[in-house]
């Protein structure tokens, strides 16, 4: 009887070196296989010319002249590549491994991740336009800014790539929600053009939401030249923030005059913006207005005016100076100081109880001869509400990008529940568990007022003050 297993052809082998196994999917230009070096013993990304393109020379050129220009540019959010060729006529390049989810998957985030992500973006896109050349006035070629088109690949990590996950027939329509307007016109490629997409990103990641919605990629972009970005308000009540308003018109503007000149300045604009998200409220400086003691005797009569002054108008402060008020933060710091005084009153109560009982006690033992019995009380800490300090170990995130909550201890075959933000205290609630050579704890925290469980990294976390 035949072994099925020993007929099965194995996979191909690549100049003695890159062993190909699976197919990942199709990108513009290139079909994107999983491979092993076999020399490094390191998984790696094959993106081979798709076999429908061979013999279209313009398509052949195309993609040798995007191998080279990738090897050219190095940003931590781009893929780095580590070798090219040609095999059968098929031009191939190999670049490191990456996967994860995409942020189209991922919907609305946290206004911490929407600018973390964001910013490593427009990183990339700044790197790729500084490396300027006869062939590239605006810089070298980036794969194009979409959230199908970036992975999030470890904690607080993304990759900007052109994507393989969409069907190619989706790539067009897809790529038509960050078209800009002079684009639809006709204009050739700039620097600008490139801020406004990176402008619609950060839109749509804080909202969830795309700027325009359509079934047809022409019209998705035919519709950018009439319509404008709605405010934030809108889309999320409650989220007052004017500093990131001005930011995202100005990225977002019609006219590629208004808008930040490249990717770099708009870096820069995050930069500040995330500066000032971190800065402290400062109470507002009031001059003292001082009352007099008792109205003088006046020597004649006074007139209507005299009585009643006209009140001193002055400008209020400027609403862009005001930080916003985090009510949850509030709400919370009330219950618990509320909560608070009533577990204090309790104890109290109980300590007049049980010191009247004990000296009840004393005196019947020692007239009577009785021992009363004692009393039995359960352990009152199994009845505090779960975020009340006290019910396990309290720490810190100690992580400059934020800390990621798995479902499970383990960094593979697991899935991300949240991204908790620097500086957010946690509560210990199971382990440690060590697995993939990390040690885990279970916590329980607060993230955008949803209590979530799940396991982090021990690294990451430091204890409470």
């Amino acid at each position: 009887m035949t072994n099925p297993s020993a007929s099965a052809p194995a996979a191909p082998l690549l100049f003695g070196r890159y062993r190909v196994h699976e197919a990942l999917g199709d990108n513009r230009l290139a079909t994107v296989y999983s491979t092993l070096d076999e020399r490094l013993q390191r998984k790696v990304l094959l993106h081979l010319l798709r076999k429908d393109l061979v013999g279209q020379e313009h398509l052949h050129a195309r993609f040798v002249d995007e191998a080279n220009t990738s090897a050219q540019r190095s940003h931590p959010a781009l893929l780095e590549v580590f070798d090219s060729g040609e095999v059968n006529g098929r031009p191939f390049m190999v670049t490191e491994y990456v996967s994860g989810r995409s942020l189209r998957d991922l919907g609305a985030l946290t206004l911490e991740q929407a600018l973390l992500y964001t910013r490593q973006v427009a990183g990339a896109v700044a790197a790729c336009q500084a490396l300027q050349s006869p062939q590239f006035p605006i810089g070298l070629p980036h794969p194009p800014i979409s959230s199908s088109n970036i992975l999030v690949v470890d904690e607080g990590q993304v990759k900007l790539i052109a994507g393989w996950s969409l069907p190619l027939a989706a790539v067009p329509l897809d790529l038509a929600h960050y078209r800009a307007p002079e684009r639809a016109e006709g204009q050739p490629p700039s620097r600008a053009a490139a801020v406004y997409a990176l402008g619609l990103l950060l839109y749509e990641l804080i909202t969830g939401k795309r700027l325009i919605s359509g079934d047809d990629a022409r019209s998705v972009a035919q519709a950018h030249l009439t319509t404008s970005l709605p405010p934030l308000l809108q889309v999320r009540p409650l989220f007052y923030m004017p500093a990131l308003e001005r930011l995202l018109v100005r990225s977002t503007a019609r006219v590629p005059s208004q808008r930040f000149p490249d990717a770099a300045a708009f870096g820069d604009a995050l930069d500040t913006l995330w500066r000032d998200l971190g800065a402290t409220t400062q109470r507002l400086a009031v001059a003292p207005v001082r009352l007099p003691r008792r109205l003088p005797k006046p020597r004649q009569p006074m007139s209507v005016a005299a009585l009643h002054p006209q009140p001193v108008l002055v400008d209020p402060p400027d609403a862009d100076a005001l930080q916003p008020v985090d009510r949850t933060v509030l709400r919370r710091q009330n219950l618990a100081r509320g909560i608070a005084g009533w577990f204090i009153m309790l104890i109290l109560v109980l300590a007049v109880a049980l010191g009247s009982y004990a000296g009840a006690s004393f005196i019947v033992d020692q007239m009577f001869s009785i021992t009363l019995p004692q009393p039995s009380f359960p352990d009152f800490a199994s009845f505090l509400p779960e975020w009340v300090p006290g019910g396990g170990e309290v720490l810190v995130v100690n992580s400059n990008v934020g800390l990621y909550i798995r479902n499970e201890p383990s960094l593979s075959e697991t899935s991300i529940i949240t991204v908790v933000p620097n500086g957010t205290p946690v509560t210990k609630v199971g382990g440690p568990v060590t697995a993939d050579n990390v040690e885990w704890l279970q916590v329980r925290a607060e993230v955008d007022g949803e209590r979530v469980v799940g396991w982090v990294s021990r690294r990451f976390l430091q204890a409470g003050s």
